[in-house]
């Protein structure tokens, strides 16, 4: 899909973060778009700035994880914009713990809105797409998706779901005019460092109290968003290689070494134990600070 001007995109999650980036630089491109978040603030921002631009524009709050929700957009974006082009799976979230301290319902929640929904937009848009024999699906994963962090389990679990769901896709729809690309973002500056939320033992915060441990995640959050890049740089990125139909879009080309990597299983098992041992420690560490023993936690 070379040529942007004039097709049109459904995207997920687009009131801010990547999706509001990618949907902008679509719109600098010619595309004419569905945005769509739970947020419906921002999604009203984002499609003033869209309308700027001089594409078409409409929008309206979809809970991903609901498949009437995609069922009524659908209808609206066939009577608005007709055929579709382009679909963008963004919405995401994630929520962190151990295993012993995640619910059923936190893993189910995660599941719904980072997996299912994706399903759900596979059997609302493939159709259409394969109808007319022409389409590009876009599903956002994680380097979480490539590479198994120790958390959050939940989040990691449904990333790497959409790597070989996405493979998967590419493989079954080659051949009949419908490209598929993941996206697998590094570190980015996002409202889901924000929104994301943490499963702690009940004993720690009745022994430091809940401020102290907010007080921890903030120092957390902040860490990991000092060395975050902007997503508005990253859409750049992204939308030139969904222009050359690439599999695997990535921002962090240590992503390719760690795939690469993949191919050699005990260089990879070092790794990854070198990689969770590391973030152990700093954990260890960030709790020690606070004159707490972790371990005695878990």
């Amino acid at each position: 899909m070379k040529d942007l001007k004039g097709k049109n995109c459904f995207i997920t999650g687009a009131a801010s973060g990547i999706g509001r980036s990618v949907a902008l630089e679509l719109a600098r491109e010619g595309m004419n778009l569905y945005i769509t978040d739970i947020n419906e603030e921002g999604l009203a921002n984002v499609k003033k700035e869209i309308e700027e631009i001089g594409v078409k524009v409409i929008s309206s709050k979809c809970d991903v994880s609901k498949f009437e929700d995609w069922e009524k957009c659908e209808g609206v974006f066939r009577e608005n914009l007709g055929d579709i082009d382009l679909l963008v799976n963004n919405a995401g979230i994630a929520i962190g713990g151990s295993i012993l301290q995640l619910e059923l319902e936190d893993w189910e929640k995660v599941l719904g809105v980072n997996l299912w929904s994706i399903i759900y937009s596979l059997k609302t848009f493939v159709p259409r797409m394969l109808a007319k024999g022409s389409g590009h699906i876009v599903n956002v994963s994680s380097g979480a998706g490539i590479f198994g962090s120790p958390e959050p389990l939940p989040y990691v679990t449904t990333k790497f779901a959409v790597v070989g769901l996405s493979e998967a896709l590419f493989g079954s729809l080659n051949g009949m005019g419908i490209n598929v690309s993941v996206i697998c973002p590094w570190v980015i500056a996002t409202n889901i460092w924000n929104i994301s939320e943490l499963k702690v033992p009940q004993k720690l915060i009745e022994d430091v109290g809940e401020e102290k441990i907010e007080e921890m995640m903030n120092e957390v959050r902040q860490g990991f968003l000092d060395i975050a890049i902007s997503p508005d740089e990253v859409a750049k990125i992204y939308v030139k290689e969904i222009k050359e139909n690439k599999l695997y879009i990535c921002d962090n080309k240590d992503y390719f070494n760690i795939l690469a990597l993949k191919g050699k299983p005990q260089e990879f098992e070092n790794a990854l134990k070198m990689i969770h041992a590391e973030r152990t420690k700093n954990m260890r560490d960030r709790y020690s600070k606070m004159g707490i023993n972790i371990d005695d936690y878990r």
